[in-house]
């Protein structure tokens, strides 16, 4: 089973506000309106099958992000994905080479976009508010995934709004 593994960076996010954790912290309303704008252009190059799923960081604006992005997509599989928000790739790692899903859309967020990513196919990428890398990762390295010896290709790369 070739995997497909789509990185995604959350939109652009109000400021921290006194009292509120970084958790809780919202889309802007230009950055939603601008993911909406933009996600339906860059989503359309996911091949959506039955075998999808959406995997989220359960901070807020993640989430915002992901429900705009299946606005598109339509993908019925959601689940969120607590290592997303920790930031921990090992734990994302292992995760993808259990899966039984072809294509696997991932919302999050910075440094952890941009590691993955490097880890994935070799590439270092600049992940601005609302980017999408998509990496394939062939059948015989799919389980190779979990100790990090896996490498993909990048199918391509699509820069967020700017802001």
């Amino acid at each position: 089973m070739a995997l497909t593994v789509v990185l995604v960076r959350h939109g652009e996010a109000k400021r921290k506000e006194l009292g509120q954790s970084d958790f809780d912290r919202e889309l802007t309303t230009w950055g939603a309106e601008a993911l909406a704008e933009a996600f339906p252009r860059a989503m359309a190059l996911v091949d959506v099958t039955a075998a999808s799923e959406l995997w989220m960081s359960p901070a807020v604006r993640a989430r915002q992000t992901a429900e705009i992005a299946n606005k598109t997509l339509g993908i019925e599989t959601c689940r969120e994905f607590r290592a997303l928000y920790d930031q921990d790739g090992d734990a994302f790692l292992a995760e993808l080479s259990k899966t039984n899903a072809d294509v696997v859309v991932a919302v999050g967020h910075i440094p952890f976009m941009e590691d993955v990513c490097a880890r994935l196919c070799g590439t270092f990428l600049s992940f601005s508010t609302g980017a999408a890398a998509a990496i394939s990762i062939s059948d015989k390295k799919v389980r190779k995934l979990a100790d990090g010896r896996a490498r993909g290709h990048l199918q391509w790369f699509v820069q967020g709004p700017l802001t």
